[in-house]
């Protein structure tokens, strides 16, 4: 299921027609006082894994390149940001590699919010550029499972939106080593708007900078106070689940045959 695991020769053995696979792609950034810098990373990476051992063999998950977009962070210690244009790079080259050994079908998979418009960017830039070689998707994971998590979730409007009721409860089931629920505190924010939201699961629908440190002294949003790992592992299923169904749908999505102009 990991590709740095594999060999080279078993690398080239795989089926091109039949492989899809997948990127992760996080952020190393504060969550709160409660949850550790690389949550959005050990989540998109734990959902790969979990979904390509539903798939085995036929999906393999990339390392991660940890880092992401995350200047709204910048004033919490500990958060490092890329440059948009950084992130794009890597993932130009991290694709182009991967199509240059003959991969058809790669997804990026993204755990950041931050990071959202840059997959978009990213998927289809590189999809035009490899048209007829490869298929190429990009998506954030709690938006591609809005509905399972819409359904689950105990919080109001607002209350899963950065080391949430959400994200605390799957990083509780996930590595409860790393979450200090004692130290976290629960915040609604006011954006001040009603075209902006901080709910990570129902979106703004318009597009601006938002710092955090200006909304939340924590850098909190939303209710971690109802998080639980039982709780953690129902919203781990239906990401799962929600991912699982888009490999199997993605895997036979037709890989054009470009023409020469």
């Amino acid at each position: 299921m990991r590709f740095e695991e594999l060999t080279s020769p078993e690398i080239g053995a795989l089926d091109r027609d039949k492989t899809v696979l997948l990127l992760p792609i996080g952020s190393v950034e504060q969550h709160g006082h409660h949850m550790p810098l690389g949550t959005d990373t050990i989540l998109a990476e734990s959902l790969g894994l979990a979904a390509a051992e539903r798939l085995s063999p036929h999906v393999l998950v990339l390392p991660p390149p940890w880092y992401g977009y995350s200047p709204h962070h910048m004033r919490f210690p500990g958060t490092i940001t890329l440059r948009p244009e950084t992130l794009l790079a890597l993932g130009t080259d991290i694709v182009g590699s991967l199509v240059r050994h003959g991969f058809r079908r790669i997804a990026i998979i993204n755990g950041h919010g931050g990071n959202a418009n840059l997959t978009g960017v990213m998927a289809t830039s590189l999809g035009q550029e490899h048209y007829g070689k490869a298929r190429i998707a990009g998506f954030t994971y709690f938006q591609l499972a809005s509905a399972e998590i819409t359904s689950l979730r105990k919080s109001k409007k607002g209350g899963t939106g950065h080391a949430c009721e959400f994200e605390t409860a799957m990083m509780q089931h996930l590595r409860p080593n790393l979450v200090r629920i004692d130290r976290a505190v629960s915040i609604y924010p006011e954006t001040g708007s009603a075209f902006l939201s901080t709910d990570l699961v129902e979106g703004s629908r318009v597009s601006t900078y938002l710092d955090f440190a200006d909304l939340s002294p924590t850098g909190t949003f939303g209710d971690p106070a109802l998080a639980s790992a039982e709780h953690g592992e129902r919203f781990f299923a239906a990401c799962t689940e929600a991912l699982v169904n888009f490999l199997q749908d993605f895997a036979q999505w037709p890989v054009e045959q470009g023409s020469e102009a």
